[in-house]
């Protein structure tokens, strides 16, 4: 198989057409359909589903696309890594949506200070989002929770922080709770793939294990969104203390806790086992490890 191949197949994949893929191409239908058909030869795999003139990826299909992005990708950073003689790559950085509203401004601007040459390029998602980019290569560091797909990544710890619960005075909560105590209220969550989504589903475990239902009142990209509604007394929400800090200074909110349960939240710098670090990655590495140090 080649990388035309595989530039067919994750064309057809991104139109689920040939014709468009074709017509993307600049090729003959023909041509398409004959290269998918060796794919699935070589492969000794359905790759698509034929039905009613339209394709749907199979699981093997799906699988292919995850290795071909990635090979598709190392094929073209090549040109990047053979003009990184003079650190002027682009940098490719994610970050999760609380790591970059508190922490990534601060180590930018120490990078940007210590390379200005260097181009930087950042896309701010929840962290599920930002390791699929990574193994997409679509990105090449990520700032995330630990990745669920650890065994594709190099992991390395920046920074351990508390995690805060608060309400509203006007929901006259308690300060201090058992889990049980949790039945009645309602809970403010961030999206699936969030960090803080995370934390908070190892709290529901607890509670379905003391037969409790939780109840979600409200779900958000936003964390800004989420801690307005909980001054308004929507619900809990748990997120980094400085996130709360200033209402909970002027009492708009107040801190609870939940006996027993510990609510920490780490932060990682990851890339792909497979990435190779030009000088420019590496400097950037070294910059975000020496910020946390």
């Amino acid at each position: 198989m080649t990388l035309r191949h595989l530039r067919i197949f994750m064309e057809v994949c991104r139109f689920g057409s040939i014709t468009q893929a074709a017509e993307e191409l600049n090729m003959a239908q023909p041509a398409v359909s004959y290269a998918i058909r060796e794919l699935e030869s070589y492969y000794e795999t359905r790759l698509f589903e034929r039905m009613n003139r339209r394709l749907y990826i199979t699981e093997s299909g799906e699988q292919l696309m995850n290795y071909a992005d990635s090979i598709l990708g190392q094929f073209d950073e090549v040109k990047n890594v053979l003009k990184d003689v003079n650190m002027v790559t682009k940098i490719r950085i994610g970050a999760n949506v609380s790591y970059g509203m508190s922490k990534l401004p601060k180590l930018i601007s120490k990078f940007r200070t210590e390379h200005s040459e260097i181009p930087v390029y950042i896309r701010v998602e929840n962290s599920a989002q930002i390791e699929e980019e990574l193994v997409r290569n679509s990105l090449d560091f990520g700032i995330i929770d630990y990745p669920a797909r650890s065994e594709f990544f190099f992991c390395s710890l920046l920074e351990e922080e508390a995690v805060t619960i608060a309400c509203s005075p006007k929901l006259h909560i308690p300060s201090e709770l058992q889990m049980r105590d949790l039945k009645d209220i309602p809970l403010l969550l961030r999206e699936n793939g969030s960090g803080l989504r995370n934390i908070m589903e190892q709290v529901m475990k607890n509670m379905k294990k003391e037969d409790i239902k939780p109840i979600i009142a409200m779900e958000s990209v936003s964390t800004r969104c989420l801690i307005n509604a909980c001054v308004e007394g929507m619900g809990i929400f748990a997120v980094q203390k400085n996130s709360l800090q200033p209402y909970l200074e002027n009492g708009k909110l107040k801190e609870i806790k939940i006996k027993g349960a510990k609510l920490t939240r780490q932060y990682y710098l990851v890339y792909h086992k497979s990435k190779f670090l030009t000088k420019s990655m590496k400097a950037f590495r070294k910059c975000a490890l020496d910020e946390h140090r």
